[in-house]
């Protein structure tokens, strides 16, 4: 995101900033120094994704659209701008969580076994949020950046209709279309103590003799819907209807661990993969995952292997693990412009900022996020944006100087 040099700096020009920039970008003119717009850009690659209120999006195909924007206080409004091309650098992250040590305090710690890690194509100096709260445009092995999950309303009907959509999805039946309403209509087999309590969210149960022989069956919970639910993934649903559809599947298809947390199998890595990222809008993280060797079942040999995905209720954090420069072309950046909050969440509930490190750096606070700047120093939107043209840039300034009779003094 672009940052603004306004008012105060105008006969200051105090070169804090300058020092701490790590692009390059800030530029001196005869009475005030100016940023470029261009070059004040440190986000990431187009096909990296962010959670928004309607599921996960990459950055490419939100571009100049409005959204909002997963952050640690809620979704925010945003808009996804596309910048000028510059090199990418490979993150490298593994789950983390907070043990006691043996001193009796707390420290951040991954697990040695764990070979899960998320992966985000970032500019070398992207601004991050760190677990300590401090901020860094320098990402290195060995730092920790928080994990952000949502925690949506699950008693609403939103939530209700998510969780018979997960029902399908994870262990129902698709059987036909009906001829007079056009819907499709789908069966849930209601075995166990974890689908059984989703009985009261069908419309429709019916009971088959034939099948009360198994142990905790409860009766058939009917579907109906627009759409083959067997086959469709809620892509774009709000954060309460994917936390229903999640909790849908685990109690069709996963394990409950400890803590909370859960373990889900499958033959479609697709749709684990999609899970993986979208998670946190359900109040997941997923922090491991793997794959069962054998084939074979009690019902024959299987298509295709069988998947996992480990979500975890407890706080998460992540731990850089690896930053690779590779060998390769400049990418178009993205970022998302966040008005006020200036952080993020990418897919897997990784935590983000912006860049900024020149802000607090000046001592008559005159650098402000474009998003943030104050209505009365809009014109200085023009006088940034005028770079690199020196004699426009002066002009502009003295005329706002002569306007507004400013006569800045630097502070003892």
């Amino acid at each position: 995101m672009t940052y603004i040099i306004a008012e105060p700096c105008i006969d200051i020009k105090d070169r804090s900033c300058v020092d701490v920039c790590p692009v390059d970008c800030i530029h001196e003119y005869e009475r005030i120094l100016v940023i470029d717009p261009e070059e004040c850009i440190d986000c990431f690659a187009p096909t990296e994704q962010l959670l928004t209120s309607h599921g996960l999006r990459s950055f490419a195909e939100l571009e100049d659209h409005s959204c909002r924007v997963l952050t640690d206080s809620g979704f925010k409004p945003a808009v996804v701008k596309r910048f000028r091309r510059r090199p990418l650098v490979r993150l490298a992250f593994a789950p983390a969580f907070e043990e006691r040590d043996r001193y009796g305090g707390t420290r951040l710690t991954t697990r040695n076994i764990s070979r899960f890690r998320r992966t985000v194509w970032a500019t070398p100096t992207h601004g991050w949020v760190l677990s300590d709260g401090q901020k860094t445009n320098a990402l290195d092995v060995g730092q920790f950046v928080p994990a952000v999950r949502s925690m949506p309303k699950r008693d609403g009907e939103t939530y209700r209709l998510g969780v018979l959509h997960g029902l399908v999805y994870g262990d129902g039946s698709w059987n036909k279309v009906e001829v007079r309403s056009g819907e499709h209509l789908h069966y849930v087999q209601l075995y166990g103590e974890r689908v059984a309590r989703f009985r009261d969210f069908f419309d429709q149960v019916n009971f088959s003799p034939s099948l009360d022989v198994h142990p905790g069956y409860v009766g058939t919970g009917v579907v109906r819907s627009c759409v083959n639910l067997k086959k469709l993934l809620p892509e774009t649903a709000d954060a309460e209807y994917v936390a229903g559809f999640v909790d849908g599947w685990l109690a069709a298809d996963g394990d409950p661990v400890k803590a909370g947390s859960w373990r889900l199998r499958s033959i479609d890595h697709e749709a684990l993969a999609w899970l993986e990222g979208v998670a946190p809008l359900a109040g997941y993280v997923a922090v491991g995952s793997g794959e069962e060797g054998s084939l074979e079942t009690n019902f024959g040999v299987r298509t295709r292997p069988l998947r996992w995905l480990y979500l975890a209720t407890r706080e998460t954090h992540w731990r850089v693990m690896r930053v690779d420069e590779l060998e390769a072309d400049d990418a178009d950046t993205f970022c998302a412009v966040v008005p006020g909050k200036h952080e993020f969440t990418l897919a897997g509930g990784v935590a983000t900022a912006n860049c900024g490190a020149c802000e607090p750096e000046c001592p008559v606070e005159a650098i402000f996020p474009e998003d943030a700047l104050p209505d009365k120093w809009n014109a200085f939107v023009e006088i940034n944006y005028a770079f690199p043209d020196a004699a426009r840039i002066n002009s502009l300034t003295d005329a706002y100087a002569t306007a507004h009779d400013v006569h800045n003094v630097l502070p003892e």
